[in-house]
C-alpha cells in the first residue's frame, strides 16, 4: 500500500478522471426513464442528453435506425475502455490492459461464432466492440478468411495471445466444435486474470476481489446451463476456470449436491439470488438469463461502493470498468427485452440501478 503522499502522486490524475467519467453514467432516474419509454425513439431521446450523444450523432442522430443502436452502445464502450488505459498510471496500465483486453477476445469469439454458423461479418458488426488489436476492422479483415482455420491463424500473427490462441486452435482441429475452441480462449483468458489477481493482491485488495467476482459468476452460470442439459460434473468441469472464491471441491458438491437448477441456485452463498429464482420460476419460459443479471447486479453494486470509496487506488479504474459494462448490458436487455422474452415487470424487478 502507498502513502497518502505517493497514492496522490500516482493516482491523483486518474481517480479525478474516473469521477468525471462516473458522472457521465446513466442514472437511476434516466435508466427508469428507459424502461418506461414507449418506444425506441423515446429511449434514444434520453440516451441522447447524456453520455451516448456523439455515437448516436454519428450512426444518424435521432433518427438511427434500429439496427445500428448497438453499433452505438458498441462504439461508446470502445471510447470508455480506450479512455481507461490512456488515464491509468503508467505503472498499472499492463493490469488495465489485462481486464479490458477481454473485448480483444470477445470480438474474436464472436468472430469464431458467426463463421461457424456460416455468417459474414455484418451478421455480428453491431456487436463488435471497435477497440484494441482486434478491433472492427481487423475482425471484418479476419472474417474474409475461407475457413476456420485461416481465420485463426490470421489472428495469431504476431499476436500477445498467440498461446491461448493456438490452444483453441488445436481445440477445434480435434473437435470440430466452435464451443470448444471459444472454451479454451476462455481458459486462456482467465488463466491470465489469475497473475493479474495476484498482482492485484499487493496493490489493492477489494480490486483483487471483484475480478474474483466476475470468475464466480462465469463458473456458476457454466454450472446452472450444465443442469438444464442434464450433464455429470466430469463433463462440465473441464471448462471450469481457477482462482474465483469458490474451488473446484466447493462448485463440484454445489453441482452433485442439488437436483436441479432450482435448488443450485438457491445453495449459492456468494450472490443473493433469491429475486431472480423468483422470476425463473414464475416465468413462462425458463430463462437462464435472470441469473446472470443477479448476478451482474451484484457486481455492479459492488462496484459503485468499491468506485466510492476506493479514491487514489486502481481500484477507482477497474471499478468504473465494470460499471461501464454493466450499463451497456443493460441497455442491450432493456432495448432487446422482447427477443429475451422478458416483460417490463421482470426487467424492473431485476435491473437495480445507482441511486441519484
Amino acid at each position: 500500500m502507498l502513502s497518502g503522499t505517493s497514492a496522490a502522486m500516482q493516482y491523483g490524475y486518474s481517480s479525478a478522471r474516473v469521477k468525471a467519467m462516473e458522472a457521465e453514467l446513466i442514472t437511476k432516474k434516466a435508466m427508469q426513464e428507459i424502461m418506461n419509454a414507449k418506444d425506441i425513439s423515446s429511449m434514444l431521446a434520453v440516451l441522447f442528453q447524456g453520455d451516448y450523444r456523439s455515437e448516436i450523432e454519428s450512426f444518424g442522430g435521432l433518427s438511427i435506425k434500429q439496427e445500428l443502436i448497438d453499433f452505438a452502445l458498441s462504439k461508446n464502450l470502445a471510447r470508455s475502455s480506450t479512455k481507461l488505459v490512456q488515464i491509468s498510471p503508467t505503472t498499472e496500465r499492463k493490469i488495465v490492459r489485462g481486464i479490458v483486453g477481454k473485448w480483444d477476445l470477445y470480438n474474436i469469439k464472436l468472430a469464431l461464432e458467426a463463421k461457424g454458423r456460416k455468417s459474414d461479418y455484418e451478421s455480428i458488426a453491431g456487436f463488435v466492440v471497435d477497440f484494441g488489436r482486434y478491433n472492427a476492422a481487423a475482425i471484418k479483415e479476419a472474417m474474409r478468411e475461407e475457413s476456420i482455420e485461416g481465420m485463426m491463424n490470421r489472428f495469431m500473427m504476431n499476436s500477445p495471445y498467440s498461446a491461448m490462441l493456438k490452444s483453441a486452435l488445436e481445440s477445434y482441429k480435434k473437435s470440430k466444435d466452435i464451443a470448444e475452441a471459444i472454451a479454451e480462449i476462455d481458459k486462456g483468458y482467465y488463466k491470465e486474470l489469475g497473475n493479474i489477481i495476484l498482482g492485484l493482491r499487493i496493490r489493492h485488495n477489494e480490486s483483487a476481489l471483484m475480478v474474483k467476482m466476475d470468475i464466480d459468476m462465469k463458473n456458476l452460470m457454466l454450472l446452472i446451463k450444465g443442469k438444464r442439459a442434464g450433464l455429470k460434473f466430469p463433463e462440465v468441469s473441464p471448462y471450469i476456470v481457477e482462482h474465483g472464491r469458490m474451488s473446484l471441491a466447493e462448485l463440484e458438491q454445489l453441482y452433485n449436491g442439488t437436483k436441479d437448477i432450482e435448488a443450485l441456485v438457491s445453495q449459492v452463498k456468494l450472490y443473493d439470488l433469491k429475486g431472480a429464482l423468483e422470476v425463473y420460476r414464475s416465468g413462462k419460459r425458463k430463462q437462464l438469463l435472470v441469473f446472470e443479471i443477479g448476478m451482474k447486479n451484484a457486481i455492479f453494486n459492488e462496484s459503485l461502493r468499491m468506485l466510492k470509496h476506493s479514491i487514489l487506488s486502481i481500484g477507482a479504474v477497474l471499478a468504473y470498468s465494470y460499471l461501464k459494462e454493466i450499463e451497456i448490458y443493460t441497455l442491450r436487455i432493456i432495448i432487446h427485452g422482447r427477443i429475451y422474452g422478458l416483460t417490463r415487470e421482470e426487467m424492473e424487478r431485476l435491473i437495480v440501478w445507482r441511486n441519484e
